[in-house]
């Protein structure tokens, strides 16, 4: 065999190079494979790269650090009770296989998980828990991948504190940065958070022997006696095709960054991708091609956003939404629709499922437009829209010295905002949301201000008001293509197409359709990840 075959002819390939695609390869690799990961991007690590990098492994084992344990009825009644019409089999074989995985990924690339204090999203709820099953990685050296600008995508801030650091540091609630250990860990070239899981990942795809070629879009699937047998790649403007004599991984995320395919299959009102403009539904364009059965096409990771003047370091300039966090979830601040009232639990890790609601009286959404609305204590304490407390309102948010003028200037029921208000700001004299029961769950608590008198209650009473446009975002699609536990594709009549796998973002999520915890995206994806990759390499 030529040098030249050799750099067409894989044993498996891996079309992605998200927290998916990369583990699929680690596992393929380490299974003895030849493996190749094709990444459309010139930048590597998809949606992963610009994450927080939590990833939701019920049952791991390092949850015993915390004082933890986890059994597997409790998550297994955890993910059924909140999965309405998934198959139960399928949430089993994520739990079986999310601990093999991690074990795996600590084996054979650098990375460490370190557990977390975040609690599930329905924490209370039966077989729910209070911390644990979040994993994030110890900050790690980037190694040959050094500078990791020149290779991944960049998050809207620094990569080099854990979600644990940022947390213990109060920057969310207005605490100041620790500049030390920022620097420190900058002139150590280490890096965290979804960085840190995509550059470790890459480290131990390097040492195993995976062939990562970037700026290679795989355009079809070859398909020969009824399975899949290779790719149609465009590497740099030429096009060849590779062989994958085991099978092809698909892990090119989801389709939100293509307008047509959200218009008419997503059940969100103009929603706005958090993520970078790679994920323009290829994957699923090429299994529905090939006969894949297709299911919750409908369903995303809504969440909501701010849209400013940001954009994505790329030819297009691709505008940037950034997720909402603080505003939904410290105090002093509230949402309310147009009518000028509260519609959710904003702090609610779900919230974002609000906007899908239909007014029965006009045909369209219920909560859209909607705003943050808060006052001056905010604004004294705590971020808006990534602005230091005290500084110039950010882009898009209007101010008024009345809730009357500031209901004018956003054009919302000026008499019912009031209402509101006035009814929320009695709950925080209660100590209690009597309408949404906002601050009553450990997921929103752990959100919150711990130095306030409450988490997420504060009133809105001092001038002047403010008020920023909430807009419907998503961090990826959750439907495409059926699989069965091992990652393989299956067609309409639930039979497997011999040799192609899908996993995260690009195959149809097995939970659903709310949001069970935070790293829930990710836990699947290097779940089903190693799934579909050491199936394959043992083909």
């Amino acid at each position: 065999m030529t040098a030249a075959d050799q750099e067409s002819d894989f044993d498996v390939i891996v079309v992605g190079s998200g927290a998916a695609g990369l583990t699929a390869a680690l596992a393929a690799s380490t299974a003895g494979a030849g493996v190749a990961v094709l990444e459309a991007s010139a930048r590597l690590g998809g949606t992963t790269s610009v994450s927080g990098g939590q990833v939701w492994i019920p049952r791991n084992h390092h949850m015993s650090e915390l004082g933890e344990s986890d059994a597997l009825a409790d998550a297994r009644a955890y993910c059924v009770d909140h999965s309405p019409h998934r198959d139960p089999a399928l949430i089993d074989a994520f739990l079986d296989v999310a601990p093999k995985a991690v074990r795996g990924i600590e084996q054979h690339t650098p990375l460490r998980f370190v557990p977390m204090d975040t609690p599930d999203s329905f924490a209370e709820h039966p077989g729910g828990r209070p911390r644990g099953r979040n994993l994030e990685v110890a900050p790690v050296g980037t190694g040959p991948f050094t500078p990791w600008e020149q290779w991944t995508w960049s998050p809207p801030y620094p990569a080099v504190l854990t979600n644990a650091e940022v947390a213990a540091s109060g920057m969310m609630s207005g605490g100041a940065p620790p500049m030390d250990l920022i620097g420190q860990r900058m002139r150590d070239s280490q890096v965290t958070l979804g960085v840190g899981l995509v550059i470790g990942l890459l480290r131990g795809c390097a040492d195993a022997g995976v062939r990562i070629r970037r700026s290679c879009r795989v355009l079809d699937l070859v398909r020969s006696g009824g399975g899949v047998t290779g790719v149609v790649a465009d590497h740099d403007g030429e096009q060849r095709t590779l062989t994958a004599r085991r099978g092809v991984v698909l892990a090119t995320g989801g389709f939100e960054h293509d307008d047509e395919m959200s218009r008419r299959l997503l059940d969100l009102p103009d929603p706005v991708p958090c993520s970078p403009p790679v994920s323009n539904g290829d994957g699923l364009r090429m299994a529905a091609a090939a006969g894949a059965m297709l299911g919750h096409l409908s369903e995303s990771w809504c969440w909501p956003v701010i849209v400013g003047k940001a954009t994505w370091d790329d030819d297009a300039a691709t505008p940037r939404a950034d997720i909402m966090i603080a505003e939904r979830a410290l105090p002093h601040a509230i949402w309310v629709n147009a009518a000028g009232r509260r519609f959710v639990n904003e702090a609610s890790h779900n919230c974002a499922l609000a906007f899908t609601e239909t007014d029965p009286a006009t045909g369209g959404p219920r909560n859209l437009p909607a705003y943050v609305i808060g006052d001056a204590c905010y604004r004294e304490r705590y971020a808006l829209a990534g602005t230091p407390p005290g500084s110039a309102l950010p882009d898009g948010a209007v101010s008024a010295d009345s809730l009357t003028a500031l209901a004018e200037h956003v054009g919302v029921d000026a008499a019912a905002l009031a209402d509101t208000v006035a009814t929320f700001n009695r709950s925080v004299e209660s100590g209690v949301d009597s309408q949404f029961g906002r601050g009553s769950h450990a997921y929103d608590r752990g959100l919150g201000d711990p130095t306030a008198p409450h988490p997420n209650l504060g009133t809105i009473e001092r001038p002047p008001f403010f008020a920023l446009p909430v807009r419907t975002g998503m961090v990826g699609t959750k439907g495409g293509p059926s699989t069965d536990g091992h990652g393989r594709v299956l067609d309409w009549s639930g039979r497997p197409i011999d040799g192609l796998f899908a996993a995260g973002n690009a195959a149809d999520s097995v939970i659903g359709p709310g949001i069970l915890s935070s790293g829930m995206t990710l836990g699947l994806a290097v779940a089903f990840g190693w799934a579909a990759g050491t199936t394959a390499a043992a083909r």
